[in-house]
């Protein structure tokens, strides 16, 4: 049964036993004696209407009855602990997952699969509706994905969904901006601050994997009115309360404040994410069909992550286009999976308008090459799990993340074109042996393929076993539900 039912249950068993012992001190007064009997009834009356919860919920009930109509106080008292047990042990907590892009899924992912499979929660996935915005930064779109979201998760209709008079108990969320973002933000309804209002805990868990030392700690506003925001690392933690007087001076709010609010709210967790790319299989991710056939074993296929932090240091495509060419040029030896930002086309158009038509050039080009595919799908994981090698700038979490494959990365420096790195095939097999991760200048693009290109343990990678992330997260919060509970 729902928490709220439960608690109402266990008042009734209370004001029941409250009247009882009134009872006692009012013998003589035949006003207060029906007064007394009527609560009893009334709260006898409602506890009835929950018969269907079980034969135990109905053996207690009846003992509890009789214990009253017999006037055992004491007994009653005795059942009634053995009552309220059974009713706390009972209680469904009521989990909402409200994501907004499918592609960000992941990040929710493995929480709603223990939370789905464990008999304390009903979870529910509530895909809720977002606008694109112009270069205005008004809505330009409206857009709910839920139709793109794996069809093993049942999702709700948001239009359909009563969420100010479900109530759920927890509700995860993504998106921390709230009307903060410029390039997509979600309806107003389900701002942080609005969420709040109708659940017990309000929980965020970022959509990216953050990078030690080189993810930015900028204000999102989630992580100060949701209960808790998720973090992956120890790291997190610690620059996220440093910036609180950063977050205080744009809340308006005493720093002092705001800095207890983050020791209480960060929690490092792990990520949703990382349990995800763990999980890879051929069974869960099957070859996209447009790609059979063109990622094959002979050659090393490379996923080439392009982002937005790049485009924006660089403010031009020239290593793009120097990266394609290499494609193009070695067709015989590497293949490249390319994957732009999902929402590319769009910054571009806000922020970089100068860039639409160099971007709309350059994507042309390629589709109708035959060196690469272009990799769109809503997921990550395809291209993650296909392909032999990773090339892309250091700060995407998509970096970050195939970390986990145990397959090598080159990490892309934006600015640095035409140059020649200068490294033996020797020192690069000694670096691969104590890391999967080599950079830029110092190793080649074309460097790492011809390492690769013939060796299969390479291709492979070392894959990692770790908590589950999902298990934590769903534990910890259901916990912090059951303290608070009984106080």
């Amino acid at each position: 049964m729902r928490k709220r039912t439960a608690k109402k249950l266990v008042k009734c068993v209370d004001d029941i036993l409250s009247s009882m012992e009134m009872l006692t001190k009012f013998k003589g007064n035949s006003y207060m004696v029906s007064k007394v009997k009527k609560v009893c009834s009334d709260n006898t009356a409602v506890l009835e209407t929950k018969k269907d919860a079980g034969q135990r919920y109905s053996e207690l009930l009846d003992e509890f009855k009789k214990k009253i109509e017999s006037s055992d106080i004491e007994g009653a008292k005795k059942t009634a602990d053995d009552f309220k047990n059974l009713i706390s042990d009972s209680v469904v907590y009521k989990v909402v997952f409200m994501p907004y892009k499918a592609s960000m899924w992941d990040s929710l992912e493995s929480v709603w699969m223990v939370a789905d499979k464990d008999k304390c929660c009903e979870a529910v996935v509530v895909p809720i509706t977002y606008y694109e915005l112009d270069s205005n930064r008004n809505p330009a779109k409206r857009v709910n994905e839920r139709e793109e979201f794996p069809e093993y998760v049942p999702v709700v209709n948001d239009e359909e969904y009563d969420l100010e008079n479900d109530r759920p108990d927890i509700i995860y969320i993504h998106n921390p901006y709230d009307n903060t973002n410029l390039v997509t933000r979600v309806d107003s309804r389900y701002y942080s601050w609005n969420l709040k209002k109708y659940c017990e805990k309000l929980v965020y868990v970022p959509y990216y994997k953050w990078v030690d030392g080189v993810s930015s700690t900028s204000f999102k506003s989630a992580m100060y009115y949701a209960d808790y925001t998720v973090q992956s690392s120890d790291d997190a933690v610690k620059r996220c309360i440093e910036a609180s007087p950063e977050y205080a001076t744009i809340l308006g709010l005493e720093t002092i404040v705001v800095r207890r609010s983050m020791e209480k709210k960060l929690i490092n967790l792990g990520s949703p994410e990382v349990d995800k790319v763990i999980s890879l299989s051929k069974d869960n991710v099957p070859m996209p069909d447009d790609w059979k056939g063109k990622v094959i074993k002979s050659r090393v296929n490379v996923v080439y992550n392009t982002t937005l932090d790049e485009i924006f240091e660089s403010r031009t495509f020239d290593k793009v286009r120097e990266t394609l060419a290499f494609f193009k040029e070695n067709s015989e030896k590497a293949f490249v999976i390319w994957r732009p930002h999902p929402l590319m086309k769009q910054t571009l158009t806000s922020m970089l308008p100068n860039l639409v038509n160099e971007y709309n050039e350059i994507m042309n080009e390629f589709v109708n090459g035959d060196y690469g595919v272009l990799d769109a799908n809503p997921s990550m994981h395809y291209a993650m799990f296909w392909s032999d090698m990773y090339y892309g700038y250091k700060t995407s979490s998509m970096t970050e993340l195939y970390k986990y494959t145990g397959k090598i990365i080159l990490e892309d420096a934006p600015k640095l074109t035409k140059f020649v790195s200068k490294c033996s095939t020797e020192n690069l097999l000694n670096e691969l042996k104590e890391s999967n991760v080599v950079s830029e200048p110092d190793y080649s693009l074309e460097n790492i393929v011809d390492i690769i290109v013939g060796n299969d343990e390479l291709k492979d990678g070392k894959h990692l076993n770790l908590e589950n992330s999902g298990f934590k997260i769903n534990n910890y919060i259901l916990e912090k539900m059951c303290q608070e509970d009984e106080k």
